[in-house]
């Protein structure tokens, strides 16, 4: 059962062969509430990694899950080193050592796999008299029809997922979604949290709300401060006046060199303009000090 570990940690492009689940669909109505939800950005799957380090070796437990379709099994893996087809939350333990991994645990844990083991999804909002629209609002979503028998099992014990989905509208709906995190598997139910902007319901007849910007300070992503605004101006001002002044002198004077800087004498003058400047309130400033010591010289 050894598979090369770069296959074990691929499990991209995995599309059901099954119709999506009604709740994955754009507009899905919620029940028993007036807003409706688009979770169809997340179908596709998702890959959830957590590693065990115990030198010389690792214990690696992947979740290949997309609640909306079917996973399909990913190239260049064998059927016994993957759950049955039409499974919907694939979990894996692999034992890993020298870049090979050897897969100790393949547990279907939701899906519709025919017969009685079937996903029947149960979705709701968790608490319909909050605002579904802002951060903070959940989902539970419950995916079954999931088997496992252990080597010391007698028979088959059912598995399930129970995800809960988080409104976070601190997130770009123009940006790819990201996996959901594993929060535990025991007693046969994995459960899962995803915090994303696509579980931000919107009223009927209302768009999404719109995301979070990244700097609460800014009203998007693009556009320039006032302060921004100032220096460019300045700086094109400055550029016109060389350019031109160069440009004048050059036709009118038929300058060269240094000639050719408008008002050149001011120019080189400058820094030493500056210089006397700073000297004065220098000066200015310590003539101040010495003379407010509380009494007069005579």
């Amino acid at each position: 059962m050894k598979i090369q570990l770069g296959l074990a940690l691929t499990m991209g492009a995995a599309m059901g062969v099954f119709a999506a689940q009604d709740y994955c669909n754009s507009g899905y109505k919620i029940p028993n509430t007036e807003y409706s939800l688009d979770l169809s950005k997340l179908n596709k799957p998702f890959t959830i990694v957590q590693n065990e380090t115990h030198p010389p070796s690792m214990t690696s437990k992947q979740v290949l899950i997309n609640i909306c379709d079917a996973v399909e099994r990913p190239e260049g893996t064998s059927e016994e080193d993957f759950c049955k087809k039409g499974a919907y939350v694939c979990y894996r333990e692999f034992f890993v050592k020298h870049d090979n991994a050897d897969v100790m645990t393949v547990k279907n844990v939701a899906g519709d796999f025919g017969g009685k083991d079937k996903l029947n999804p149960q979705f709701k909002a968790t608490d319909t008299n909050q605002d579904l629209t802002q951060s903070g609002a959940q989902f539970s979503l419950t995916l079954n029809g999931g088997k496992y028998k252990g080597n010391d099992d007698e028979k088959e014990t059912a598995q399930s997922a129970q995800l809960t989905l988080e409104c976070d509208t601190s997130q770009s709906r123009n940006d790819d979604p990201q996996p959901p995190t594993l929060v535990s598997y025991q007693n046969n139910v994995m459960s899962l949290n995803w915090k994303t902007v696509y579980a931000c319901a919107a009223k009927k007849g209302e768009e999404p709300p719109p995301s979070e910007p990244e700097n609460p300070e800014q009203g998007g992503s693009e556009g320039m401060s006032g302060l921004g605004i100032f220096f460019t101006i300045i700086f094109v001002l400055l550029g016109v006046y060389f350019i031109g002044g160069a440009f004048y002198n050059y036709k009118v004077y038929n300058a060269r060199g240094l000639d050719l800087i408008p008002h050149r004498d001011f120019w080189l003058d400058l820094p030493y303009l500056i210089k006397d400047l700073i000297s004065h309130v220098i000066d200015t400033i310590m003539s101040h000090r010495r003379g407010s010591g509380g009494y007069v010289a005579v």
